[in-house]
């Protein structure tokens, strides 16, 4: 059996999004016969994912040690194992501070700011802006799979009934999700731009693994005279973009999981690399872009009264990250 590792991270400052795009992909590679290992930081949001995404082989290093060390972890690790291909997501320090991996294991990675070590075999970049990006940025052997149709996805996503998704004249019912630590508390802002509108609207609440306010945003919703389920862990996001009729979102991993679900979605970039991404789908008519940390409470009454939207436009090829790796694998061991 072939061993693969997947490095990332989660903590408030940078989001659940790294590690749990890491988990989707291991899926991927689950299914075909890999055997998927973590390694994560213990940082208190990151040890929740990995006990909610019940994720085995998981080793966990120390949030204070630098990088030196880190990367002789990572090392010992891939020897131990016999690990043949780790893939690195990273957002909490350069990509590029991570030399001296091990070439006993074949390296690819998520990369969003270009910089990548010589010895990387397979570089993703799901960005719009990918192209721009690594113009001129050939990172050695590297092979590259950029831009928005190389997004991972959850591997339950039904590509069927996607396409067979009938667009809705009324709006019952509002999704929110606004990530998985939501520091800046835009679920309230969210339920607030809602209060004193259609009183038969019904709201689906998503609350991620770091939201600190909870007990807050209860109080403030048994104020108001709003129909409402606050959810945590959701087992498929899927079915909850499926079943809505508007979905309020930040401009991460999920505003690329709404636009290829064709779910109407009124957008708000919560870190300033989601606001590329949150403008091209406004253009493209993919989602309406409310602005910076921003929820705009006439754009919301707007999408109740008028459907946004939603021009279909993006193909996910998260299958093809699997391939390449095996590819490259293969090629290695010819």
């Amino acid at each position: 059996m072939k061993n693969i590792v997947f490095r990332a991270d989660a903590k408030t400052c940078i989001g659940t999004g790294d590690l749990v795009s890491l988990i989707h992909l291991s899926r991927y590679f689950e299914k075909e016969g890999w055997r998927a290992h973590f390694i994560i930081r213990g940082y208190d949001l990151g040890l929740a994912l990995a006990e909610k995404h019940a994720l085995k082989n998981l080793s966990v290093i120390d949030p204070d040690s630098g990088i030196e060390e880190e990367v002789d972890n990572i090392n010992r690790y891939i020897k131990k194992n016999g690990i043949d291909a780790a893939f690195f997501e990273i957002t909490e320090r350069p990509l590029a501070d991570y030399r001296g991996i091990t070439p006993e294991a074949i390296k690819a990675c998520v990369c969003f700011d270009g910089a990548v070590p010589d010895d990387f075999d397979l570089v993703v970049n799901w960005d719009v802006s990918a192209e721009e990006t690594f113009r001129g940025r050939a990172a050695g052997r590297a092979r590259f799979l950029l831009g928005p149709q190389y997004v991972i996805l959850p591997a339950d996503f039904q590509f069927d009934r996607i396409r067979e998704r009938k667009d809705k004249e009324t709006v019952r019912t509002v999704l929110i999700t606004l990530g998985g630590a939501d520091e800046f508390d835009l679920t309230k802002k969210a339920v607030e731009a809602l209060a004193g509108l259609d009183t038969s609207l019904e709201l689906h609440i998503i609350l991620g693994s770091g939201y600190r306010y909870r007990e807050t945003l209860k109080r403030r919703l048994g104020d108001l005279a709003l129909k409402y389920e606050l959810k945590q862990n959701i087992a498929s996001m899927f079915q909850e973009y499926m079943n809505c009729d508007l979905a309020i979102s930040a401009g991460g991993l999920t505003a690329y999981e709404l636009v290829c679900t064709r779910t109407p979605a009124l957008l708000t970039a919560v870190y300033e690399h989601q606001v590329t991404r949150c403008e091209y789908f406004d253009k493209k008519r993919y989602a309406r872009y409310m602005g910076f940390r921003t929820i705009d409470p006439v754009m919301v009454k707007e999408a109740l009264r008028r459907s946004v939207a939603v021009d279909p436009g993006i193909f996910p090829r998260t299958d093809s990250i699997r391939e390449a790796v095996d590819e490259i694998y293969e090629r290695h061991h010819a």
